[in-house]
């Protein structure tokens, strides 16, 4: 599989996020002047004596008034002090501004709020009655942005937030990248978006948006997420025992949450690359109860890499929309979002291979108070196409053909919440109605309905409870009932799962998970409109997982979590991972497998609000498989030891990072002379290193970054192939992924 999925590689480049500043701050009457410590245009001589309180009844008042922005921006700082003549004088309202009294005469000003540096001024309150404009900078370290792998949550999530999200290094700017970087998820041909979590086949691990199911992360082949970075304001990662209100998958899930878009003015960002170009746009709506981002990439990868490949063409674009608005006591949640690949490959000796993969959703939530509780409701549709060539063997002369595959979506949610003083509970169904439909059918006998018309109706209900037990122990019972239905053939399964959080003091808890996850029969990787096929021929895929940690934030500065886990697993993998021509259609090209997995996890991390940040992550695992007649043998996807140490600096507005990767070789099946035999490949490291510099404006910001990735010139080996007399060759590329970008904001 792997072999199958490498010739797509080609490089792209990141996007980068803006950083705290660290310039000088400035003030002014009405436009900005550098150093704030400097006087109003007009004003002479030096400020006033400071007043004592006998005499000040004696001086002529005048008004002080203005506004306190944060520089590079136009938002307001709120709660931001006014003091003059060392006097306590204003404080900020939502808004920014301020109004005081203020005595005549050229006075000692100083502006200060927690996270900015300090602002001095001196102003002449009766003889310049403009507004006084303060741009206030945020301090080096100041805590404006924390990305937090988190431990205190009860769900037991690794939850990425603020500048973490498109700034670590060896992601190449992209949030769903940052994840090969986590515990628990192994990259068995990288620079391939292709994430292995806990032993399970990589498309057992599921995407949702604003709880909606996204059927691919990333563009084909080194494309960057379909989701445009600063769309997301969150990202919760579940390498095991997600919670219940997610299902259909047995592996691990990758929850993200959108954007709120701004309210107060319009605000933009602009992105540029070597290989595409992007831009976010939001504004509020007339009448102010609401406002609407927009987000959008187009990539020119199709004019540029003719002229390093004669033999491969290649281009894509997303958008997503965000709508939010107030009526009466309904909050309403437009989303829409859709991503267009096309990948041509011409071989000498082949037929010219042909990707497409499409795909838009659009989804309609809203929420509103239920008496003590909130109710959720969300209906969402989708369209999905996909084209990619097969090996119908059916056919005489086992020519490759291309399959383009249609599905719609209906996708209906309903939840309920309710928070108590002891309990938060909440109860909900989701569901999702398809309609699959090949451009060209393959309806011969013995062939996977992968190539039949279909449709496909999933439904379920679930129930959860948050216990607080004390003031040490929480527990959380949840329950989920799923329906499956597939070309008429209809299974069920229901899933209990439970969780358990004990403080053993303030700093240190123990953590425990375990339940059971099912899932349709799917490919080894996922590919839109490839999906939901073959219940009647391979049954549920199921899971039965359970985990066990310890967590402390006792070392200043630092916080530690070791988790032990193992899983059981029901799964459809490829029955030849070694067929350099699989048939797509056969019946037999998927086989079921029992496979277990268990390993120690390791995440030491400091966050990002110290001037030094970043994490250690250490996984050693086992991963399993069945292979039938009693031999158990290592999975596809086993890698052994893997390592990230992903650190930053910040020095100033600049920023430098880097990742060091290391991991074990995984196994590949050798067919020998006399015995077929797995053989490990060799040991992969690999270096990244980032650099970025922010430029502070009056009312926008620029970040300019350069990130190498594999900067250590790394060769991967992907295959080992052995020749007639039993000498083994590896089979291995070497890629080197630099990135220059711009991003600009205001």
């Amino acid at each position: 599989m792997i072999a199958l999925l490498l010739f797509l590689t080609v490089a792209t480049h990141p996007i980068a996020d803006a950083g705290a500043g660290g310039d000088a701050a400035t003030a002014d009457a009405g436009e900005s002047v550098t150093d704030g410590d400097a006087a109003a245009p007009g004003d002479v001589g030096p400020p006033s004596p400071v007043l004592t309180e006998a005499d000040a009844s004696a001086v002529p008042m005048g008004k002080l008034h203005g506004q306190v922005l944060a520089k590079g921006t136009r938002r307001p700082v709120f709660a931001a002090i006014i003091t003059v003549d060392q006097g306590a004088a204003a404080e900020t309202d939502v808004n920014g501004r301020f109004e005081a009294a203020a005595p005549c005469g050229l006075r000692p000003i100083t502006v200060q709020a927690p996270g900015f540096e300090t602002v001095k001024a001196a102003r002449d309150a009766c003889a310049d009655p403009a507004p006084l404009l303060v741009r206030l900078v945020p301090l080096d370290n100041a805590p404006s942005y924390e990305t937090v792998v988190t431990a205190q949550p009860p769900e037991s999530a690794l939850t990425l937030a603020g500048q973490e999200l498109t700034t670590t290094p060896g992601s190449l700017g992209d949030p769903l990248r940052t994840i090969e970087s986590l515990p628990g998820v192994a990259t068995p041909a990288w620079p391939l978006p292709v994430y292995a979590v806990r032993g399970a086949n990589p498309g057992n691990t599921g995407f949702v948006l604003d709880d909606l199911r996204v059927p691919a992360l990333f563009h084909l082949a080194l494309g960057p997420a379909v989701i445009h970075p600063y769309f997301f304001d969150d990202l919760a990662f579940y390498p095991g025992g997600y919670p219940a209100r997610y299902g259909r998958y047995v592996g691990g899930l990758i929850s993200a949450h959108t954007r709120q878009p701004a309210s107060d003015m319009a605000h933009a960002a602009v992105d540029v690359r070597l290989y595409d170009a992007g831009a976010l746009v939001s504004a509020p709506l007339p009448g102010g109860n609401g406002a609407v981002v927009v987000a959008a990439r187009y990539s020119y990868t199709g004019a540029l890499v003719p002229l390093f490949s004669s033999d491969l063409r290649m281009s894509y674009w997303d958008y997503q929309v965000r709508a939010d608005r107030q009526f009466g006591p309904l909050h309403l949640t437009l989303l829409a979002l859709g991503s267009d690949d096309a990948l041509t490959h011409k071989e000498d000796m082949a037929p010219d291979s042909e990707y497409l993969m499409r795909f838009h959703r659009v989804s309609l939530r809203t929420h509103m108070s239920v008496g003590n509780g909130q109710l959720i409701a969300q209906l969402a549709a989708g369209y999905d196409r996909s084209k990619a060539p097969v090996i119908n063997l059916n056919q005489i002369d086992f020519n490759q053909t291309a399959m383009t595959t249609q599905t719609w979506s209906v996708i209906p949610r309903l939840t309920y919440r309710r928070p108590t003083q002891w309990v938060d509970g909440e109860a909900g169904f989701d569901g999702e109605l398809q309609w699959l439909a090949p451009a060209s059918p393959v309806e011969q006998a013995g062939t996977s309905d992968l190539g039949h018309k279909r449709t496909a109706r999933f439904l379920a209900g679930y129930a959860s409870a948050t216990i607080r037990a004390g003031s040490r122990l929480l527990l959380i019972p949840e329950l989920r009932l799923d329906s499956y239905a597939i070309s008429g053939v209809e299974k069920a399964d229901l899933g209990p799962r439970l969780g358990a959080r004990l403080f053993l003091d303030a700093m240190t808890w123990l953590d425990a998970r375990a339940g059971r996850f099912t899932q349709p029969p799917s490919l080894p990787v996922q590919i839109p409109g490839a999906e939901n096929f073959g219940l009647a021929l391979y049954g549920l895929q199921t899971s039965w997982q359970a985990s066990l940690g310890v967590g402390s934030k006792r070392l200043r500065g630092l916080e530690i979590e070791l988790t032990g886990y193992v899983q059981r697993y029901v799964l459809t993998d490829l029955r030849n991972p070694t067929a350099l021509m699989p048939d797509g259609l056969a019946s037999d090209l998927l086989v079921r497998r029992d496979a277990r997995s268990y390993g120690v996890e390791l995440l030491l991390r400091r966050p990002a609000s110290e001037r030094l940040h970043g994490w250690l992550a250490y996984t050693l695992s086992q991963n399993q498989r069945a292979l039938g007649g009693g031999v158990i043998g290592p999975s596809d996807w086993d890698q052994r030891h893997i390592l990230n140490l992903v650190l930053g600096y910040r020095i100033g507005r600049n920023t430098i990072g880097g990742r060091a990767h290391l991991s074990t070789g995984r196994p590949v099946l050798i067919k020998g002379r006399e015995a077929d035999g797995f053989v490990r490949l060799p040991t992969y490291y690999q270096i990244d290193l980032r650099a970025e510099r922010r430029f502070l404006f009056d009312r926008f910001a620029m970040d300019v970054y350069l990130e190498v990735v594999n900067c250590s010139l790394s060769r991967q080996v992907f295959n080992l192939r052995q020749d007639a007399s039993g000498q083994l060759h590896e089979t291995s590329y070497r890629i080197v992924l630099p990135s220059l970008g711009v991003h600009g904001e205001f």
